[in-house]
């Protein structure tokens, strides 16, 4: 296992945290509101298999329901731009409204994902 990036961003006060590693032929993503990380929403993203169709995903919620529509985006994408699958724990305990934070965080999780592709 190998750590492409370690981020973090502030987003409404609250610190997000990223670890991007590479593993066999797919990814571990790990985005949380706390230092110490955690599991929280576990998604799993695939990229497509014919080019131009969305990327399947499939969702295992551990802890509830919570930031399942964030988790779902954030695995499409990275399964996209990697085009490999990517295992996403996504942990934030913060009760933030989700449409606050979705746009600042996707745009983060964008760009460190084409700053890693570019490195690839």
């Amino acid at each position: 296992m190998k750590l492409l990036a370690e981020r973090n961003i502030e987003i409404n006060d609250n610190i997000i945290y990223l670890n991007l590693f590479k593993l066999f032929k797919s990814f571990l993503l790990l985005i949380s509101d706390q230092r110490d990380l955690g599991i929280g929403n576990v998604t799993l993203g695939s990229p497509p298999v014919v080019e131009g169709i969305r990327s399947p995903t499939a969702s295992y919620n551990l802890f509830g329901m919570n930031s399942k529509l964030l988790s779902t985006i954030i695995a499409e994408k990275a399964s996209k731009v990697l085009e490999a699958p990517v295992l996403l724990l996504l942990f934030l305990r913060n009760r933030e409204k989700e449409e606050d934070i979705i746009k600042p965080l996707v745009n983060f999780i964008n760009e460190v994902l084409d700053e890693v592709r570019k490195k690839e």
